[in-house]
């Protein structure tokens, strides 16, 4: 199942002496790399002037976005959004079945 994480980082994050942050980000970028090259992470981007991070990542469930959260290297200083993804095309078939029901529940009025 694919699902969207925006994360933010915390405050504390901004507070941090610049050698220790740096340290931080190239091991999240390492940490980032991997989850790539494992097929866990789909697309990853950084949104410019708004300090965040969003990515597409395939999980069994959303426990295991959380476990992986926690695992990466900024986990502790991010803030974070998950979404469960659905197929659109998918998704749409059954909200016109579901539409074409309720058409025989509540037909046409009478011209």
């Amino acid at each position: 199942m694919k699902f969207l994480v925006i994360a933010t980082p915390k405050e504390i994050m901004f507070t941090l002496p610049p050698a220790m942050s740096r340290q931080l980000v190239e091991a999240q970028v390492a940490w980032i790399n991997q989850q790539k090259q494992a097929g866990k992470i789909l697309e990853h981007y950084w949104i410019p002037g708004w300090a965040r991070a969003v990515v597409i990542r395939e999980a069994e469930s959303a426990e295991d976005v959380a476990r992986a959260f926690s695992e990466m290297p900024l986990g502790g200083l991010m803030n974070s959004e998950v979404y469960p993804l659905a197929d659109y095309d998918e998704s749409m078939k059954g909200i016109i079945e579901s539409l074409k029901r309720a058409e025989q529940l509540f037909p046409p009025p009478p011209r």
